[in-house]
């Protein structure tokens, strides 16, 4: 695109102004509800972080996102709590708001296409329900990942696969389905007795190979500096797409 002004267009146009790029077409829904901003190759857009409270903008793009960044500063609605850059945008977004930021997190998002190789510990993988099995699943999280994010028991899980041994639950993982209706890796959690053992591979193998299969697509999203899981993603098959600032907003009322 060759825009010389800021846009503001329905969300329905975002699909169709940016349809290459994979977290438009993979993690947004389709039509796109909220108004969007578009400034030649840069485009903001609204997104709801369910698991996270936050009603955020996010914004994409190169050279157009210092001025588009601009506009949305100055029309910022007032539910929006939050406001995400890719993570070389950063700088910029901490000059314009200053003391508004209230804290946030740096996170990459990614997705593969093919089908990853299939591991031997992937023989002991079975299907989890989400209301039967969650009190072992919460029970799970509780000693291996307090903050893992697949909110068993509430419906929201597409599917579960896990391993037991002797009965006990010891690595589970989840499907969600995006707002674009694409499955979305989530709550990837190993017991801490049973880690090294590659349970935490096959259980994103065994999700990552369900997705594609049923979808052509699987996606995920992870803490930048997570090493260990960035290790074991890139070993199925991602790669990322985004690497972005996500931060929090403070009242404007209470700002500098």
């Amino acid at each position: 695109m060759a825009d010389t002004m800021i846009r503001r267009l329905p969300g329905s146009a975002l699909h169709t102004l940016f349809p290459a790029d994979p977290f438009v077409r993979w993690d947004l829904a389709r039509p796109h509800l909220s108004g969007i901003w578009v400034h030649g190759d840069a485009v903001a857009f609204q997104r709801h972080s369910h698991s996270r409270h936050i009603h955020g903008v996010s914004v994409l793009g190169d050279a157009d996102v210092p001025e588009l960044l601009d506009a949305v500063l100055a029309d910022l609605p007032p539910e929006i709590n939050g406001l995400a850059v890719e993570r070389h945008f950063l700088p910029l977004l901490e000059d314009r708001l200053g003391r508004r930021i209230a804290g946030g997190g740096d996170w990459d998002w990614m997705w593969t296409e093919q089908p990853p190789p299939r591991t031997a510990a992937e023989e002991s993988l079975l299907e989890l329900d989400d209301d039967r099995d969650a009190a072992a699943i919460m029970a799970l999280n509780e000693i291996g990942s307090p903050a893992a994010e697949s909110e068993p028991g509430s419906g929201r899980t597409h599917l579960w696969l896990g391993i037991r041994e002797e009965g006990e639950l010891i690595a589970a993982g989840a499907i969600h389905l995006t707002p674009g209706r694409a499955p979305h890796l989530a709550g990837i959690v190993v017991h801490p007795g049973a880690r090294g053992r590659g349970l935490g591979v096959a259980i994103t193998s065994g999700l990552t190979r369900r997705a594609i299969d049923e979808y052509g697509v699987c996606t995920l999203g992870m803490d930048a500096d997570n090493d260990r899981a960035r290790a074991i993603y890139e070993r199925v098959g991602f790669r990322v797409a985004r690497a972005w600032a996500s931060r929090r907003l403070v009242p404007s009322d209470t700002g500098p």
